[in-house]
C-alpha cells in the first residue's frame, strides 16, 4: 500500500532539486521542496492505494497526475463505472496539468463493456469553425501571414471537444451524477495543489515570463519567475466555471458571461480566431467504429482517423511481425533498422493518405489489412531505402500526394490516463491543448488548445491535399489510444501515451515489448524510445540504452540524432485476476489500484 502522492512527486523533486547543484545547495531545496510537497498532497490524500507497478488490483487507474488518479479511484470507490473516474480524471488534469490538457482542448475515448463484449470510441477533437480560410497563414482577405506568428493565439484555437465528449460519454456509460464528478477538482482548485515538478520545468525555460502574459498572474511570482515545485497554486476561476458546467451541463461554456468571457479571450494575439458561439454550441462529437488487426496472438484496437498515430501503430506492428524472425529486440542494430524502416514505410502512408473522414475517402480498413503490411514489409532490406513513396491499399487511387506538415519536435504536450472499474469496464483516453498550452490563452481558469496548427500550413494550388482546412473539420493527430485482446477476446491491455508526433512509436514500441516480449507495463515504460516521427531521421532517447544504436545505425544509411524525448505513456496490463499498470516516470504519473470490498 501506498500514501498518495508521495513517491512518484518526491523522486521527480529530487531529479529536479539536484541538478547542477552542489550537494548542500541540492539539499537545502529538496528540503523546502519536500515539505511543500508532501504536506500539500497529503491535504487530499484521505485514502490508500495499492503501487500497481508493485502490486496488482482488479480496480486500476493511471494518469499523468497523482491527483488525477486519485480523483478516478474516488468515483471509484464510490461505485462509480471507468467512465464516471475518466471524466474525474480529466477535470483534475485540466488543472494539474494544464500544459497538456483541458476544457479547451481536444480527445480521443475507447470504451470497452465487459458483459456486453463491445468496443465504442468516440472522436472528440477539436475542429475548424464554420468561418475558416485556405490556411492558417491565409487572412480572411487573401493575404498571407507568418507562420510564427499564428502558432499560438486566437487564430489558433480549433472548436473545443473535450467537454461535449465528457458529457456524451457519461450519458451513455456514467453511473453516478453528472454533478458528484466536479467535486475532485472543484476542491483542489479551491485550496490548492502544489507545482508539479513538470510543469515547472516547462516554465522555467528561458523566456517563459515573456511567451505566456497570461499566464503570470497564476504560475508566476512577482518577479516574473516560476513559482517553485511545490508551492501552493490556486485556481479560483476554474474552480468557478466547473461549478457551473456542474449544475448547467455543457452550455455554461457559451451562455450569459461565461460565453461573453470566452469570445473575448480568443480575440487575443496576432490574429483574432474566427469562432463564434454557435460553433461551440453546434459542436458535434462523433462516434467511431475502432480499426483492429493482429499482432501475435491478439488483436489491437485503435482509433480510427483523423488519428493517423492509430494506423501507423498497425501498420508497424503487422510489418514487424511479418519481417523479424529472430524475435523483437531493441538492443539489437538489427531489429532497430526494420522498426526505424518500417516506421519510415508507416509514416509514408499516413501522409498520403489520412484525414478527416467526414470530408476525404480515407481507405483505413485496407491501410491495416494484413495482407497490405505484408506487402510494405517486403520492402524493408538490409540498408535504408532511396526513398519511401506510399502505398497503394485501393486500387487505381486517385489521391495525389499533398504537401504535409511535419511532425514538430517539441510538440510534447498531450496526456494519457487509463480506467478499469469493477465490472471490468475499461476506458483508454488521450486527451490534448495540442502544444504545451495550446494557444497560450487562459479563460475562466483553462487553457484553450492551439489545433489549427495541425491542418497543412500552405497547401499548393492544385494539388489534393487530404489534411486542408475547411470549416468544420478536423485536423489529422497521432493520438493513438489503444486496446489489445487476447485470442479468447479477453481484454488484456490498455493504454496510450503522449508525445506529439512521436505518440506512434511510444505506443508501438511498448505494445511490443508488452505483447512480444511479455514485459510488465513499469519495465517497458522505463525503456529508451526509438522513434521515425520527424522525417529523414531516426530519433534516439539521450540518455538510454537506446543511444547505444546510433553508430550501428548509421552504418546502416539512418540519419540518427540522440535527443530527450518527453513522452507521457500510461498503460495497463492484465495479470490473471487483477491489473497492474505504470504511468510514464518521465512526468509526474502514477498508476494506482483497489480490490473492492465484497
Amino acid at each position: 500500500m501506498k500514501r498518495l502522492g508521495f513517491l512518484t512527486p518526491l523522486r521527480l523533486i529530487l531529479i529536479k532539486a539536484t541538478a547542477g547543484k552542489t550537494w548542500q545547495a541540492a539539499w537545502l531545496k529538496v528540503s523546502l521542496c519536500l515539505g511543500l510537497s508532501v504536506s500539500s498532497l497529503s491535504l487530499f490524500a484521505q485514502e490508500t492505494y495499492l503501487d500497481l507497478t508493485q502490486s496488482k488490483a482488479s480496480v486500476a487507474a493511471t494518469t499523468a497526475h497523482p491527483l488525477a488518479t486519485e480523483a478516478a479511484l474516488k468515483m471509484l470507490k464510490q461505485g462509480g463505472s471507468a467512465t464516471d473516474a475518466a471524466i474525474a480524471a480529466q477535470l483534475m488534469l485540466g488543472l494539474v496539468e494544464p500544459q497538456s490538457s483541458g476544457l479547451g482542448g481536444g480527445s480521443f475515448f475507447m470504451h470497452w463493456h465487459a458483459e456486453k463484449k463491445n468496443l465504442t470510441s468516440f472522436d472528440g477533437l477539436a475542429a475548424a469553425p464554420q468561418k475558416v480560410t485556405d490556411s492558417l497563414t491565409t487572412d480572411v482577405d487573401g493575404s498571407k501571414l507568418p507562420y510564427a506568428q499564428l502558432s499560438r493565439g486566437g487564430r489558433s484555437a480549433g472548436v473545443p471537444g473535450t467537454l461535449p465528449l465528457l458529457a456524451k460519454v457519461h450519458a451513455q456509460y456514467g453511473k453516478l451524477s453528472w454533478a458528484s464528478l466536479f467535486v475532485p477538482a472543484i476542491e483542489v482548485a479551491t485550496k490548492g495543489f502544489p507545482m508539479p515538478a513538470y510543469m515547472h520545468q516547462i516554465l522555467a525555460a528561458p523566456g517563459s515570463a515573456e511567451a505566456h502574459p497570461e499566464l503570470l498572474n497564476l504560475y508566476f511570482d512577482e518577479k516574473q519567475k516560476v513559482k517553485a515545485i511545490g508551492t501552493p497554486i490556486v485556481n479560483e476561476a476554474y474552480a468557478q466555471i466547473l461549478q457551473k458546467i456542474a449544475a448547467q451541463g455543457p452550455s455554461a461554456v457559451w451562455t450569459g458571461e461565461q460565453g461573453a468571457a470566452f469570445m473575448t479571450t480568443i480575440q487575443k494575439g496576432y490574429r483574432a480566431s474566427l469562432i463564434t458561439l454557435d460553433d461551440l454550441k453546434n459542436y458535434k462529437v462523433e462516434e467511431r467504429q475502432a480499426l483492429c488487426s493482429p499482432y501475435l496472438r491478439f488483436t489491437v484496437c485503435v482509433m480510427a482517423p483523423p488519428s493517423f498515430g492509430g494506423v501507423v501503430v498497425l501498420q508497424m506492428l503487422q510489418m514487424l511481425e511479418a519481417k523479424t524472425a529472430q524475435g523483437f529486440n531493441f538492443n539489437q542494430p538489427e531489429f532497430a533498422h526494420f522498426y526505424a524502416e518500417a516506421g519510415k514505410l508507416a509514416q509514408s502512408d499516413r501522409q498520403r493518405y489520412i484525414a478527416d473522414p467526414g470530408f476525404f475517402q480515407v481507405p483505413a480498413t485496407a491501410l491495416v489489412a494484413n495482407n497490405y503490411a505484408q506487402q510494405r514489409a517486403q520492402l524493408i532490406q538490409e540498408r535504408t531505402l532511396p526513398n519511401y513513396p506510399a502505398g497503394q491499399p485501393v486500387a487505381a487511387s486517385q489521391v495525389v500526394l499533398s504537401n504535409v506538415t511535419p511532425a514538430a519536435p517539441s510538440s510534447d504536450a498531450t496526456s494519457q490516463l487509463a480506467v478499469v472499474d469493477a465490472a471490468g469496464n475499461a476506458v483508454t483516453m488521450t486527451t490534448t491543448n495540442n502544444l504545451n498550452f495550446g494557444s497560450r490563452l487562459l479563460t475562466q481558469g483553462y487553457i484553450l488548445n492551439n489545433a489549427m496548427t495541425n491542418f497543412v500550413t500552405n497547401p499548393k494550388p492544385g494539388e489534393i491535399s487530404p489534411n486542408k482546412m475547411e470549416a468544420g473539420k478536423r485536423p489529422v493527430t497521432s493520438m493513438a489510444p489503444v486496446m489489445v485482446f487476447d485470442d479468447k477476446g479477453q481484454l488484456v491491455t490498455l493504454g496510450g501515451s503522449a508525445g506529439g508526433g512521436q505518440i506512434v512509436d511510444y505506443v508501438t514500441t511498448n505494445l511490443i515489448r508488452m505483447l512480444a516480449l511479455d514485459q510488465s507495463p513499469v519495465e517497458a515504460l522505463s525503456q529508451g524510445h526509438v522513434s521515425t516521427a520527424i522525417p529523414q531521421r531516426v530519433q534516439l532517447e539521450k540518455g538510454t540504452a537506446a543511444a547505444q544504436l546510433a553508430e550501428a545505425l548509421q552504418a546502416k544509411g539512418h540519419q540518427v540524432e540522440v535527443v530527450p524525448m518527453n513522452s507521457g505513456m500510461g498503460f495497463l496490463k492484465r495479470s490473471g485476476t487483477g491489473w497492474i499498470g505504470a504511468a510514464d516516470p518521465r512526468r509526474d504519473g502514477v498508476a494506482w489500484g483497489f480490490n473492492p470490498t465484497p
